[in-house]
């Protein structure tokens, strides 16, 4: 019988955003998003690791903390990106992990991102 292995981590990160056409969110603010990650595959590395996870905070970290979202092309419309909604700050953090992933040689899959923005509210983003 072959296992499968699964990876769940999370992490915080604190950016500041506006979102056009949502009202008071119009305006820029902040929030400490939680960034939680699945990965799977059928082999570890030579760490027998599937990921080095702390290398995944790092991409999206390094990137993306303390700024403010909308300054970066893929959250500004004007530059071929989208507003920096919930929903599509977890479509490009899944980008970063999935490009991880696939330069690692036991290839694991990014399998879905939630980004929760406030206690009451996250977005998941997944592979179908």
């Amino acid at each position: 019988m072959r296992g499968k292995y699964t990876l769940v981590k999370h992490f915080w990160l604190s950016c500041a955003h506006r979102v056009p056409g949502a009202g008071k969110c119009e305006r820029i603010h902040g929030h400490n998003y939680k960034v939680t990650f699945c990965v799977q595959g059928y082999q570890l590395d030579g760490q027998q690791m599937l990921i080095d996870f702390r290398q995944v905070k790092h991409a999206i970290e390094k990137k993306f903390d303390h700024h403010l979202l909308n300054d970066f092309p893929e959250f500004n419309p004007q530059q071929g990106g989208s507003a920096p909604t919930t929903e599509k700050v977890a479509e490009v953090f899944f980008n970063i992990i999935d490009e991880l992933c696939a330069k690692k040689e036991n290839k694991p899959v990014v399998k879905w991102v939630e980004v929760q923005e406030t206690n009451e509210a996250y977005a998941r983003y997944e592979r179908v």
